[in-house]
Parts: structure tokens; C-alpha cells; sequence
């Protein structure tokens, strides 16, 4: 797993001398000082598991708690989690009761309730919002997850996504034999770019807990377009996306309910050109799971 000498300069301040601050954090210092082997070993998780056998991993693990635990993004006390998250932070993070309408933001109580006056304004049936983005600590959470590559963070976000659905009256609803959980995709080059999607690690995770089918390769993301967050007109974010999904193998998604996850909702562009592209492949209804409303 990544391991907590990385996390955030602060902290590494705070816990290293400058030498090994370099060592560890430079690449530039580590090609220097350290061989590519053990350079391997000390930074990825993947590399440690081909390099090293079990035993040898548990040790270095250990040795890693031990002399750079983790500390919390947000409070900075030491943390006994393997997240940088602390238990106090952590529920300090409120979460929503249910589902509601993607447009006038009403409850859904209810999965055979529709509301009229909404119908033909959006293609999701419903949307779920874990939590408030005006949260500071989970704002800082998923900025941490997301642009500092801290994949530990999928832990608490997916613990808080996963509470949400056992909370949901709406959800408890829903027939389970015929959903399908589907993460918004990244393009390949971002992807690559920061080295996973957050919104499938998370996916992944309520799939396995809810005993559901997910599949990440069936919407794809065909066009590498700019960032919605650095747009901040509504209609510009709308064509910024327009095209950009594209289904594979559709006929496998006739007549199924979709629960299509993202990490934040803005103005809803990007989660509404998915569901439009989902929905001409027959799916039955496209339901949006969201950590945050921005």
C-alpha cells in the first residue's frame, strides 16, 4: 500500500529531516541515491508484492508504520487507520438520507415515484449525494484522493458512499438482480496520467459489498476533453462533454438499472451525457450515486 512518507509536505516537516525528505520524496533524489530496485520496493505497493516475498513485505509494512505512521489529512494526529484519515474527521462528515430528484432536489422516498413536472428534463431517474461538499474534511478528502494519488482515501470515501446505500430507504427498493454498477470513466491518457479512476476504485468497492455486478469497461470516455472544474459556466461544461462517452457492447445493458458512480456533482453535464449515451442503449433507468454535490 502507499505508505504515509509521501502524503503532504506539512507532515513530512514534521517528521523527517531534510536528507531523507529528499530521498524519499524526490524522484530526481531517489534515482540518485537509491538503486531502481529499491527504489521499487520503498514506493510501490505493486513492486513490493513481485519483489518481495509475504513475509518480507509484512516486516518492511511494519517497519513503515512503525517509523512514518499515518497522520490526519486534515487535523494531523496520528492515526491507527490505514488511511490518513482519523476516526473524529472521519464522522465529522455528515451523510444524507436518500435519494432525490436530479432536478428539483425533492426526496425520493419512494422507487416507483416520479415526479411529472420534472419527466424530459434529464436522462438519470435518480440521484443519490453521500454527502455536502461545503464539508471542509471531505472536500479535503477528495481533492487529497484525487490529485495527490493518496488511494488509501478510497477507504473512508467508499465507507461513506456504502453507509449512505444502507441508510437509503430508496435504494432497499431496487430489484438487485438487475443492476449494474457502472464508474464515469476516465480517458485512457488521464487515467494513466494519475494512475487510477477514483469514481471505479470506489465503484468497486460498493460492488463487492453489496454482492453487485460492475463493469468498467462498457461506457467509455473517447475523447480526452479539459477539465469540467475549470469551467465555470453551466452551458460551457454542457458542450465541453457533449461526445464524449461511447457504449461497447451495449446489447448487454438492454433493460438494466444502472447505478452510475462519480466522485462530484456540479451541474450535472458530465453525469447527463453518460446517462443520455446509457439510455440509447436501452437501459431501463440510470440511477446517479455521487460523494458530493459541488
Amino acid at each position: 500500500m502507499p505508505h504515509r512518507f509521501f502524503i503532504s509536505s506539512g507532515v513530512r516537516k514534521k517528521v523527517l529531516p531534510n536528507s531523507t525528505r529528499q530521498v524519499l520524496i524526490s524522484s530526481g533524489a531517489r534515482k540518485k541515491v537509491l538503486p531502481n530496485s529499491t527504489r521499487q520496493v520503498l514506493i510501490s505497493s505493486g513492486a513490493r508484492k513481485k519483489v518481495l516475498p509475504s513475509r518480507t513485505r509484512q516486516v518492511l509494512n511494519f517497519l513503515l508504520d512503525l517509523l512514518f505512521p499515518w497522520q490526519c489529512l486534515y487535523c494531523q494526529k496520528e492515526v491507527e487507520n490505514d488511511f490518513p484519515l482519523c476516526q473524529n474527521c472521519f464522522h465529522q462528515i455528515a451523510i444524507f438520507d436518500d435519494f432525490i430528484c436530479p432536478v428539483c432536489q425533492k426526496r425520493l422516498s419512494n422507487s416507483k415515484q416520479k415526479h411529472r413536472s420534472c419527466q424530459g428534463k434529464t436522462h438519470l431517474t435518480a440521484l443519490g449525494i453521500v454527502s455536502s461538499y461545503e464539508n471542509s474534511i471531505l472536500k479535503e478528502t477528495i481533492h487529497f484522493f484525487k490529485y495527490k494519488q493518496i488511494k488509501n482515501l478510497v477507504q473512508p470515501l467508499s465507507l461513506l458512499t456504502i453507509q449512505f446505500l444502507k441508510n437509503s430507504f430508496y435504494f432497499s427498493q431496487f430489484p438487485k438482480n438487475n443492476l449494474l454498477i457502472i464508474p464515469l470513466p476516465l480517458h485512457l491518457r488521464k487515467k494513466k496520467q494519475r494512475g487510477f479512476n477514483q469514481s471505479e476504485l470506489i465503484a468497486k468497492k460498493v460492488a463487492d459489498y453489496f454482492h453487485l455486478p460492475i463493469c468498467s469497461d462498457i461506457l467509455l470516455r473517447i475523447i480526452n476533453n479539459p477539465a469540467q472544474v475549470s469551467m465555470k459556466n453551466a452551458n460551457d461544461r454542457k458542450l465541453n462533454i457533449q461526445g464524449v462517452f461511447q457504449i461497447k457492447n451495449g446489447d448487454n445493458l438492454k433493460h438494466k438499472t444502472i447505478i452510475l458512480v462519480d466522485d462530484v456533482y456540479t451541474t450535472g453535464a458530465t453525469m447527463e451525457e453518460a446517462a443520455k449515451i446509457l439510455k440509447q442503449a436501452k437501459v431501463k433507468q440510470v440511477i446517479g450515486l455521487v460523494l458530493a454535490k459541488g
